[in-house]
């Protein structure tokens, strides 16, 4: 499919060299034919028009005609009454050959981080949720209401952990988050006002989250690779980090943060 321009005229870039000796003409003559028969022009694409290119180029427009007119005598160009001047068919360099793409190698490991498993997502439950909720919420409630989220919200999901996590959860301890990346920097700021000062993460991981969270909090983030087992405990004892955020190995919410004081802010 030629490419089409919306303005009046397209750009060309054409160079002429007015020290060389060589005529003007030949000069554009040439470039317009390397251009078409390289590809920088297509077939069917539309050229400038003989004023426009004139102006460009600083030349006359019936040195721009006669070149023009040379080259649709040549098969190059074609120009139809009430059109612009077009590459002709056939007069271009035929496309490559393409080829299938190859199938990408299979993954021994995927460290892909950010990318939700929508398939294990309650769908159902949570639009049936949606729904109960807009019919049962008054007007009055359905303001910004407390920032650590709705209070209902937070009594279901204190009834769901002290369930499935045996967690001794409390309502007014919760605060709801819009996602991953707000719930580590509430996290990390909270350890920074108890004195933490630098954080450890895994290595590979997700150093751009962490480290925007960190630095939000005033925090400095420090890599710590992994082996087969997990993070390597003897590298992580020899930072100064007095916290380290980690991937759970089991299901559930995807992210644990310890602290040495003991248990998961």
């Amino acid at each position: 499919m030629p490419l089409e321009w919306s303005g009046l005229s397209p750009d060309l870039l054409l160079v002429i060299d007015r020290d060389s000796g060589e005529p003007l003409r030949s000069q554009l003559e040439l470039r317009l034919r390397d251009a078409i028969r390289t590809g920088r022009l297509q077939i069917g694409e539309r050229l400038p028009s003989s004023r426009e290119l004139a102006r460009m180029l600083g030349l006359s427009r019936g040195l721009v005609q006669d070149c023009y007119a040379q080259l649709q005598a040549e098969g190059y160009l074609v120009t139809r009454v009430g059109s612009a001047t077009r590459v002709a068919a056939g007069a271009g360099a035929p496309p490559a050959p393409t080829s299938a793409p190859s199938a990408p190698p299979r993954l021994v490991a995927d460290f892909k981080w950010g990318v939700p498993d929508l398939s294990s997502f309650p769908l159902a439950d949570w639009l049936w949720a949606t729904r109960e909720a807009a019919r049962t919420m008054p007007t009055a409630a359905l303001d910004y209401g407390d920032p650590r989220g709705n209070v209902a919200l937070r009594e279901v999901m204190a009834g769901y952990l002290r369930r499935v996590r045996a967690a001794a959860a409390d309502p007014e301890r919760i605060v709801i988050c819009s996602g991953y990346a707000q719930g580590l920097g509430l996290a990390l700021h909270a350890l920074a006002r108890t004195g933490v000062r630098t954080v450890a993460y895994e290595d590979p991981g997700s150093p751009a989250t962490i480290s925007s969270a960190a630095s939000w909090a005033g925090l400095s983030a420090i890599p710590v690779p992994v082996d087969e087992r997990g993070i390597d405990v003897q590298a992580l004892a020899a930072t100064d980090a007095r916290a380290v955020v980690m991937p759970l190995r089991t299901s559930g919410p995807p992210v644990s943060l310890w602290h040495p004081s003991g248990g998961s802010p």
